[in-house]
């Protein structure tokens, strides 16, 4: 009997390591006024940054609903699979809290599995994904599939410079960072995920100054075993930024990323940042 991988669209992993890695993505809803969008199926990061720049009209997100949790989990299970399914943190979203419903009504139906909370976002919690997919993969039990993604949420970090608060502030998800509110406008802020909410880093004075510190973090995380570099809409300045990388993480394998439709909605455009996995 197989494992099988169930996740939400804010891991905001590439589509190429979602297949390769065969995972299952169950997708967030973000809507513009009225009209509903299926994150990752009706729009992508691309059309999300371009639409939100040019748009007056202050997008919110919804969670998946119970149904196609359920589908899912009745999809993999009638086909033979045990399930671990491992979701953005449960301050974040009631998104663990539809699974959780869902995977009980699955149940039922006979399909066994496991729901973790990953106490993340967006590629952190894609890091805690594939590393639970890659022992899946391998041939791991159910247990053992589970214990590794645990291990691996006490090894991940984040770290994001947003150009500003506002988004996180009007969508209700500002956490700790709301000390930062009232700040000097020349301020960037530099967020993490500490157990499971945003909060404050640093607040630096300037952009350059930010990226540069955004840099010092990276390297100061030269045994990771993986990192990504995710931009909101300036894939331009990630690309130039892992590129620096490189010579200075060589025992690192690096990878870019977008900022999803979701995670976007709270971080607003041109946020940078980098999520990186601790090697054991």
């Amino acid at each position: 009997m197989a494992v099988r991988i169930v996740t939400d669209s804010t891991c905001d992993l590439p589509a190429d390591l979602v297949t390769a890695y065969g995972i299952t993505v169950v997708p967030l809803t973000v809507f513009f006024g009225e009209e509903a969008l299926l994150d990752g199926v009706e729009i992508n990061a691309d059309e999300f940054y371009e639409r939100l720049r040019a748009s007056r009209q202050v997008p919110r997100t919804s969670q998946p609903s119970v149904e196609l949790f359920r589908a899912a989990y009745e999809e993999l299970g009638h086909e033979g699979n045990e399930i671990v399914s491992i979701h953005i943190s449960s301050q974040l979203s009631g998104t663990l809290n539809a699974a959780s419903v869902a995977r009980e009504q699955a149940v039922e139906q006979g399909v066994r599995g496991d729901l973790i909370d990953s106490y993340n976002v967006s590629l952190g919690l894609g890091l805690i994904v594939l590393e639970a997919a890659a022992a899946a993969n391998s041939g791991a039990k159910l247990d053992e599939v589970v214990a590794v993604a645990r291990r691996a949420m006490d090894r991940v970090n984040v770290y994001v410079v947003v150009d500003t608060l506002e988004y996180l502030q009007r969508g209700g998800r500002i956490g700790r960072a709301r000390s930062l509110l009232g700040s000097v406008l020349s301020i960037k802020p530099i967020l993490h995920v500490e157990n499971g909410e945003v909060a404050p880093f640093e607040r630096v004075r300037t952009r350059t100054r930010a990226i540069e510190r955004i840099e010092d973090l990276a390297t100061s995380h030269s045994r990771s075993k993986m990192m990504f570099v995710a931009s909101g809409g300036n894939d331009d300045e990630s690309e130039a930024f892992i590129e620096r990388m490189r010579p200075q993480l060589p025992h690192t394998d690096l990878a870019l990323a977008q900022l999803g439709p979701i995670v976007g909605v709270y971080t607003g455009p041109n946020a940078l940042g980098i999520a990186t996995l601790e090697r054991e």
